[in-house]
């Protein structure tokens, strides 16, 4: 099987003030919609994520809220083997989008003092890890959380695959998959591009752990899930048995034959793509953190996503500690995706509209699952800034 490797944030396929155009979508099953609003949506967001099911996107949750209005519903099914509907409620793992949450907790910690953003690795990591580590000793904590630090993608090791299939059984956590990031070239020395890399998520998750005394999982429960509400998401793997999540699904090339990815997810705990969760609490956690003044307090939020520490990537967007900011219209947007096996996340928050857009779709085989989110989310750009 050839390694999927596109584990990245999977940003919307070009810049997104440029997503403003529609385009077609398949056809097929029907579910009931949910919707609250004193205002009518001027199109019918159940009838699109209807016609985006197909053969190859078994299923489809969307959300979409404006303080005048909500839409909420799915489409399809959860599993296929036992054709149950998806429903709103129902959680999956949200890959790179959770990436925001760790961003957040490092902020949080530094701000209390328990760490420092700036502070090389050398500050934490034992001289075993940083000895293959290329330019370690120049590489602080911030640059590991904005994709500037040079180091080696892991997932583009050819040996990552065999790592995720294999014991499907055991937990795998950061230190397990850090060995495939270590002791590669840099793409670039430290703080002169933006090239994303998991590998710094992997490393912060070890840094966190060191700094708290005990999994950073416990941390991030208490100072961010459970002040929000957020009883429904959970640490993948750590906290496994909170509750269970909905099949995915992944065609590899190679031998044309489509996995249910789950069993494969469920005991994966890694920073990079910390968390299961539902779509309406992924939109909760993106809009508190961009403007709930009661969460947050002003000097946290320069840290994770302020002007004066955006860096430019590949879309021409600025990132900042776990968040993408950019520019849509005049209003400005913050997001992340996330791309793993079986499982397509995006999750966008435009301040100015006070906009919120999550939608889950339970496949990730390239391009279709790609092209169908990208789709998806173009529609509902047009309609909503019309």
């Amino acid at each position: 099987m050839q390694p999927f490797t596109r584990f990245k944030s999977t940003l919307l396929c070009s810049s997104i003030a440029l997503l403003l155009t529609a385009c077609g979508s398949d056809s097929v099953t029907k579910q009931a919609q949910e919707i609250e609003s004193d205002t009518v949506i001027s199109i019918d967001y159940q009838n699109i994520i209807n016609n985006t099911v197909s053969e190859d996107i078994p299923g489809v949750i969307l959300l979409v809220e404006t303080p005048k209005k909500k839409f909420i519903g799915s489409a399809g099914v959860e599993n296929k083997e036992s054709q149950n509907p998806i429903q709103v409620y129902h959680t999956m793992p949200t890959g790179s989008a959770g990436k925001p949450m760790i961003g957040l907790l490092t902020a949080m910690l530094a701000d209390e003092g328990l760490l420092e953003l700036d502070d090389t690795l050398d500050t934490w990591l034992s001289d075993e890890i940083m000895n293959q580590i290329p330019n370690g000793s120049e590489i602080t904590l911030r640059q590991l959380l904005n994709h500037t630090s040079g180091i080696f993608n892991y997932v583009d090791n050819d040996n990552y695959l065999m790592l995720l299939l294999n014991e499907p059984d055991k937990l795998k956590t950061d230190v397990d998959f850090l060995a495939l990031g270590l002791n590669h070239s840099a793409s670039s020395k430290p703080g002169i591009s933006h090239k994303y890399s998991n590998t710094g998520y992997l490393l912060t998750g070890l840094i966190l752990d060191e700094v708290l005394g005990e999994h950073h999982s416990v941390m991030l429960r208490t100072r961010i899930l459970e002040p929000l509400g957020m009883n429904n998401t959970y640490y993948r793997g750590i906290e496994k048995n909170q509750q269970g999540f909905i099949s995915g699904y992944h065609t590899f090339e190679d031998i044309n034959e489509t996995y249910d990815t789950k069993a494969y997810q469920e005991n994966i705990a890694v920073a990079s793509s910390p968390v299961v969760s539902t779509v309406e609490e992924m939109a909760l956690f993106m809009k508190s953190v961009v403007s709930d003044q009661s969460f947050l307090n002003d000097s946290i939020r320069a840290e994770v996503f302020g002007a004066e520490h955006l860096v430019e990537n590949d879309n021409n967007g600025g990132y900042g500690l776990g968040i993408i900011v950019e520019l849509i219209k005049g209003d400005t947007a913050y997001y992340h995706g996330g791309l793993i096996h079986g499982y397509h996340t995006q999750n966008v928050y435009v301040k100015e509209k006070a906009l919120s857009i999550t939608a889950f779709i339970n496949c990730s085989t390239e391009p279709s699952c790609e092209s169908t989110m990208d789709d998806l989310i173009k529609k509902i750009l047009v309609n909503e800034f019309k």
